[in-house]
């Protein structure tokens, strides 16, 4: 049976060992491959790219706001399906955590936005102001005065959804195989390119904001600590936007 890598110390385990050999931590159950983790992730973006703007072909013209709420949903349902279908535990493959984390994540989220913030602001004096970034900002300005409360859901859905995707499944996925290095940079990588920006601006903070969360999420392992601070960034930028 092949063997999986033990998330504390990295350390090879056997397949269906529950407990690390080498350093007595919490194996990750029904380890997924790496490359099918990939895959699925590859899925979920090919569906929410061009799977949703058919919807219009067959007369559902969905507004904005669903949309996005549509496309965000896709990246939490589309791996656990694929999970649910391999009989994997959900809860402890994806290292829940506790609600003690939210208080920590809405922390975690604070600081990441001033770095985002000011990684946003040195790219641009090298780069330029990006048109991606400024029609996202319209966007979700406009999003959020039509339907206010639809968006504010919208915003802590793309906590929850793309943590799940991205670090719970994805990560994870990377982890069991590789190093934590590797396995950071995979699923950072990864929510970089899916915050594509041609001006480079959007994928790099995103990349970045990737990182972080990565390492906090193995550090504490927990879901629900990465979710809420995600969660916090895009309400706090939401608020910053309005309001400016």
């Amino acid at each position: 049976m092949s063997g999986i890598r033990c998330p504390e110390c990295g350390g090879e385990a056997p397949g269906e060992a529950r407990f690390c050999p080498h350093c007595g931590g919490r194996l990750l159950l029904q380890a997924i491959s790496p490359l099918a983790a990939i895959l699925v992730i590859v899925l979920a973006f090919i569906i929410v790219v061009f799977g949703f703007p058919l919807l219009s072909l067959i007369g559902l013209p969905p507004t904005d706001p669903i949309i996005s709420a549509m496309g965000e949903s896709t990246f939490l349902l589309v791996p656990l399906m694929y999970m649910l279908r391999k009989k994997v535990d959900v809860t402890k493959y994806i290292m829940f955590g506790s609600l003690r984390h939210v208080i920590l994540g809405l922390g975690l989220g604070t600081g990441l936005l001033g770095v985002g913030v000011t990684l946003s602001l040195i790219l641009t004096l090298l780069l330029g102001p990006s048109a991606r970034v400024e029609e996202a900002n319209r966007a979700t300005i406009r999003m959020a005065q039509e339907s206010p409360v639809v968006m504010m859901l919208v915003m802590l859905l793309a906590g929850a959804c793309e943590e799940f995707a991205f670090r719970g499944f994805l990560q994870n996925a990377l982890r069991s195989r590789y190093s934590l290095s590797v396995a950071l940079l995979g699923a950072s990588l990864a929510f970089g390119l899916v915050h594509l920006d041609p001006q480079a601006i959007y994928t790099i903070v995103s990349f970045v904001a990737g990182l972080f969360l990565g390492y906090f999420y193995n550090r504490l392992r927990s879901y629900i600590l990465v979710a809420t601070a995600h969660a916090a960034i895009n309400m706090i930028s939401l608020g910053i936007l309005l309001l400016a």
